[in-house]
């Protein structure tokens, strides 16, 4: 069954989150940086405009989070401690690395004391509706947002409807998200950024659940879970590539960001197919251990790079907006920083606590 790609120790789950912070890191080092900038040579523009589509890290670990989050809730379903399990593990991986960002983010006024308070009520992916005017955000919390509310809901949800109202539920997701975004996009709903708000985007984690349940299932077998990853890929591809003959997929409208989007999460979900299956008995080729390290690494990092950046703009200045030699060394000092800083994190600060769940009983 396709359960048994299953292993303590997913490697090429490793991979793909290494994959996300580095396409994260790509984008807001340079097209989120300097969006107008020019090399002056059409290959290097060329590029730098493809840095421009590193956003999508985000929905890559949506889809991560949605599979590994889904896979947890179902393995422990029947346990007695299933709610308090679940809840303080997050609580240890997640809430400390977290709200050292947000002290040290307040405390070097990059951002402000209320929104400070939106944030650890896990809020920052809608800031405006608490806060009218008068604060300063940071931009990569609004995601942390999106996972803590996931976190709150799905929970109860699997617990009361189980494996297969929860695949139902998560189908569900993935028609109405995507016409939710077109409606948005369109002008007919009005919810600010529609791109980070859980009910516009659940269906990035929904995919990534769907993947969780149907390896889980006695029905499927490696071959037929292989066969839905190749299905994905083709459908993704072939999406992609009609919007893209359209001109559809070059400027924000419904289609890009409705369609468009769920064909993105096609590829990224084939991906976690694909890599589950080649690395299910198969060691990890050494060029892609590369990915694994900044996957180890990859939840301090994505929460403090924007911070170097930042920090380093205050000292060297914006020319970077306008030199791309600049931007270069930009993105090489502080991108260097924040994996020195996330690097000591994890292994002598988020690690040690960690290892904190198996002396919690409740945690066990």
């Amino acid at each position: 069954m396709a359960a048994s790609v299953l292993t303590s120790h997913m490697a090429g789950i490793d991979v793909l989150r290494g994959l996300a912070i580095l396409m994260v890191i790509v984008f807001h080092g340079m097209a989120y940086s300097a969006p107008e900038l020019k090399w002056g040579a059409w290959l290097p523009d060329q590029i730098f405009l493809l840095t421009g589509w590193g956003w999508l890290g985000v929905n890559l670990f949506f889809i991560l989070s949605g599979f590994l989050i889904t896979g947890i809730l179902d393995d422990t379903l029947q346990q007695k401690n299933y709610y308090g399990r679940f809840y303080i593990r997050r609580a240890l991986r997640i809430l400390p690395v977290y709200l050292c960002t947000l002290a040290l983010a307040w405390a070097t006024r990059s951002i402000t004391g209320n929104y400070v308070v939106v944030c650890i009520f896990f809020l920052a992916n809608m800031p405006g509706v608490f806060l009218r005017h008068g604060y300063k955000l940071y931009p990569p919390l609004w995601s942390l947002a999106v996972e803590e509310q996931f976190y709150l809901v799905w929970p109860s949800l699997y617990r009361i409807l189980k494996r297969t109202g929860m695949f139902y539920v998560s189908l569900a997701l993935m028609v109405i998200c995507p016409m939710l975004r077109a409606l948005a996009f369109a002008g007919m709903l009005h919810t600010g950024d529609p791109l980070s708000k859980t009910w516009m985007i659940a269906d990035n984690l929904a995919i990534g659940a769907i993947l969780a349940i149907l390896v889980r299932s006695s029905r499927v077998t490696v071959k037929m879970f292989a066969a839905i990853g190749w299905a994905q890929f083709a459908a993704g591809v072939l999406g992609l590539s009609v919007l893209f003959g359209l001109h559809r997929m070059d400027r924000p409208d419904p289609l890009r960001n409705s369609a468009g989007l769920t064909c993105f999460m096609l590829v990224f979900s084939s991906m976690v197919v694909l890599m589950l299956c080649i690395f299910r008995t198969r060691r990890l080729p050494r060029f892609l251990r590369f990915f694994v390290f900044f996957g180890d690494i990859s939840y301090g990092l994505y929460l403090i790079h924007m911070l170097m950046l930042q920090y380093y703009d205050r000292l060297a200045g914006d020319r970077f907006r306008s030199d791309p030699r600049q931007l270069l060394l930009r993105f090489a000092v502080a991108n260097a920083i924040a994996i020195g800083i996330a690097t000591l994190s994890r292994k002598y600060f988020e690690s040690p606590i960690l290892r904190l769940k198996s002396r919690i009983a409740a945690a066990r």
